[in-house]
């Protein structure tokens, strides 16, 4: 047996129908990448099916409700967005929107949220975590739910991802990537850096605009790279690793004299460690 879909609420929520009979289809991830007309085998792990009458009407009721409420204050932190952001991409209202769907059902199903880049997504995109922020309120004040810091962090991503016209996955990357050079840091040192110093944010700064604007200065030329790499020998240690890094990750070329830029500015940095 199986049910074909008719409305799609959410990831873990959707509308079938078995046989003459709509029913509602709970489970974690059963409406991901499902459209109207797809079909879902009666065995496929499906932990709820409300039938027609009594507590499906009710339950159908809350169902839309929900999504409605969600609809709306996606609207909203859009808006807001565009206002601080600038244009985000077409599709970022609908990627938000059901982002924000299955980390609510998430979270009323009691599991917890981690996010394991948090601190450097504060420091990275301050901007619209701030927006995040918002949009943690609204869903606070609209559902009565708190998404907490974690979850902030991930709408973070997404705004991000939407401001800069690049997938989702490729911000993670980023993110990623800059938490790595930070520890080759810690590793070349030997001593752990505080996630709050003046050095963190400083440096997270520093390498995001070599990365963003690499591509302006591949004539950049450091007459006294020489002196700089014989002189300034750990923290050109140091910048060279991270450099070798980001080409490998990354496929960004650093040249010689942009390494010998980074290892001056390193070395500035060292001081306020």
């Amino acid at each position: 047996m199986e049910y074909k879909i008719i409305k799609v609420f959410n990831n873990n929520v959707v509308l079938a129908k078995e046989k003459k009979d709509e029913v509602i289809l709970v489970s974690k991830g059963i409406g991901f990448g499902k459209k109207i007309g797809d079909f879902i085998k009666a065995n496929a792990n499906i932990e709820k099916v409300f039938h027609e009458h009594g507590p499906n009407d009710k339950k159908l009721k809350e169902i839309n409700e929900m999504s409605l409420k969600i609809k709306k204050l996606t609207h909203q932190i859009i808006e807001i967005a565009q206002e601080n952001l600038g244009v985000l991409n077409e599709n970022s209202e609908k990627m938000l929107e059901e982002h924000i769907e299955f980390a609510i059902e998430r979270l009323r199903m009691g599991l917890t949220i981690e996010n394991p880049f948090i601190e450097e997504i504060i420091t990275l995109y301050r901007k619209e975590y701030e927006i995040a922020g918002i949009a943690r309120e609204h869903i606070l004040n609209e559902i009565g739910i708190d998404i907490g810091e974690e979850e902030q962090g991930f709408i973070t991503l997404h705004l991000c991802s939407a401001r800069k016209n690049k997938p989702l996955t490729e911000i993670m990357k980023i993110t990623r990537i800059y938490k790595e050079c930070l520890e080759i840091i810690e590793h070349e040192l030997k001593t752990p850096i505080r996630l709050d110093s003046s050095f963190n944010k400083e440096f997270f700064r520093l390498l995001k605009f070599y990365v963003d604007t690499m591509h302006n200065y591949t004539s950049l030329e450091f007459e006294m790279k020489e002196d700089v790499r014989k002189r300034l020998g750990t923290s050109f240690k140091i910048a060279t690793k991270i450099a070798q890094h980001i080409e490998e990750e990354m496929h960004i070329s650093f040249t010689p004299d942009i390494i010998a830029y980074m290892t001056v500015d390193m070395h500035k940095l060292m001081q306020m460690k």
